[in-house]
């Protein structure tokens, strides 16, 4: 900052800060998704081969990195909206800057509801096919008592991922009143 009455300086350390933050989020997110389908296929092939009571410890883990992963996408959007409304609109007036920019792109739009198509895809079907492997494998067949019991949680876990991850298409003004200007 060169003077108390400059806060350019400020602004754009504030805005670099939020930019890597945003970017540590994102790469957060990746992992996530990494760790979703490792963990997936780890127990994929420990179910198919071992023990297909397994399979259903995978919906109640994919809950919770569902969780994680929309919290972060939730404060990605939060930034972006604080960058856009409170620095980018200072520094490079208003209507002006990235943030602005992919707000109202229509491309920007097609690129984000298909990555929340993706994420809910990976997210969504890969809980499914968890049970659904487990179904198909013991079909015919007794289900063990603790099974049954496993397989309802993994139902209502499996709601909960379809809930959070609907919510995600929360509208960019809504998360923008949540960030209410300073009166």
């Amino acid at each position: 900052m060169d003077t108390p009455n400059d806060p350019t300086g400020f602004l754009l350390a504030e805005y670099n800060s939020l930019r890597d933050e945003i970017l540590r989020r994102t790469d957060i997110q990746h992992q996530l998704i990494s760790i979703t389908l490792v963990a997936f296929g780890a127990l994929i092939s420990v179910g198919v081969q071992n023990s297909p009571t397994a399979l259903l410890a995978y919906p109640l883990l994919a809950l919770f990195l569902t969780v994680v992963w929309s919290y972060n996408d939730i404060r990605i959007r939060q930034l972006g909206i604080y960058i856009r409304d409170r620095i980018e609109n200072r520094l490079a007036g208003v209507g002006e800057g990235w943030e602005h920019t992919i707000s109202s792109d229509v491309v920007s739009r097609l690129v984000g509801s298909r990555i929340i198509l993706a994420t809910r895809g990976i997210f969504w079907g890969t809980e499914l096919l968890a049970v659904g492997i487990y179904l198909v494998d013991r079909l015919g067949s007794v289900f063990p008592r603790g099974d049954v019991v496993l397989l309802v949680l993994d139902i209502i876990a499996i709601g909960f991922t379809i809930a959070i991850l609907r919510r995600q298409n929360v509208p960019r003004e809504k998360i923008a009143e949540s960030i209410q200007k300073p009166g």
